[in-house]
């Protein structure tokens, strides 16, 4: 046997051995009592097998919008995003070493890129009405207050999103991270075994990190919306529940709410990414000039707000 036989006959025995780790997974964690986990469990199963999950990693990874399309600039501002900036640690390294922030402005943002990469399975490429109705329609919002019942609730049952619950979701802590710990490592099991097991160094890799930030994101609301700052078990499931839910849902019957759009500040500076829709807020006062034009995706910058100060 030639080296590269030899080699090619280990990648498919370590292959092996990871697809039964998985195996074993999913076989533990349906053996745990513990309310709507055998329904996660069961969910997870069938995004695997119907496709949905490879659809929703490759659409995270499309650049969503046509070369020739310049509209990201043209859009307000949406509530949610100005109260996660303006009270909320920005995310990133530095925050997790120096804070015990669980969620930050990068962690509330990536609801939106969900939303986008299910509504780009449906619908693509993205326009300008596209992402009105993703940022407008109050679909954030329904997902926020009714987690997995997003689909059913009524946007005038629901409270106002207020400086105090996102202050409440920058408080948020793990008080119990195991049962997380485990549908965590299986989704990535899951993930190498559609993929192929794929590169580490595989765009993939970023996508998991997304999901993992999306996924804490939602069992701190889940939290917040019982009173709570600790995040348990039941937030965890709450969490996945609501996950595997928006993948199989055409969230492009929500449609944008023109007084929202209409109603909103538009005179603050901000700098947008035309190739994957970021935002980034100038401090009052601050010149631009002193800001990259260059996006952390390598996208351009443009210009966001009345006042180019």
């Amino acid at each position: 046997m030639g080296i590269i036989d030899k080699m090619e006959k280990e990648i498919e025995e370590m292959d092996k051995k990871s697809e039964q780790n998985m195996e074993n997974l999913f076989k533990y964690l349906l053996g745990l009592d513990i309310v709507g986990l055998d329904v996660v469990i069961l969910e997870i199963r069938d995004i695997m097998e119907s496709g949905f999950y490879e659809k929703l990693i490759e659409s995270s990874n499309q650049e969503k919008f046509n070369e020739d399309i310049d509209f990201l600039g043209d859009l307000p501002k949406h509530r949610i995003e100005i109260l996660a900036y303006d009270n909320l640690k920005k995310g990133g390294l530095l925050t997790t070493i120096f804070t015990k922030s669980i969620i930050t402005v990068q962690d509330t943002l990536t609801l939106y890129s969900f939303i986008e990469a299910v509504y780009y399975m449906h619908k693509n490429p993205l326009e300008k009405e596209d992402m009105l109705n993703i940022y407008f329609s109050g679909l954030d919002e329904r997902i926020i207050f009714a987690l997995d019942d997003f689909n059913t609730v009524e946007l005038e049952d629901l409270p106002e999103t207020t400086p105090e619950y996102i202050k409440s979701l920058g408080k948020t802590y793990w008080e119990e991270k195991e049962l997380y710990k485990k549908l965590n490592k299986l989704m990535f099991e899951v993930m190498d075994f559609i993929l192929d097991y794929p590169d580490i160094k595989d765009w993939s890799s970023k996508y998991r990190s997304t999901e993992d930030l999306f996924v804490q994101f939602l069992a701190a609301c889940s939290a917040v919306n019982d009173g709570r700052l600790g995040i348990g078990i039941e937030d965890t499931v709450k969490a996945y529940a609501t996950f595997l839910k928006l993948i199989k849902t055409d969230v492009t019957r929500y449609k944008a709410i023109p007084e929202r759009i209409g109603d909103l500040d538009n005179n603050h500076n901000y700098l947008v990414c035309k190739s994957c829709g970021s935002y980034y807020q100038i401090p009052e006062g601050e010149s631009m000039d002193y800001y990259s034009d260059i996006c952390e995706c390598g996208g351009k910058l443009k210009h966001l707000g009345s006042n180019k100060s």
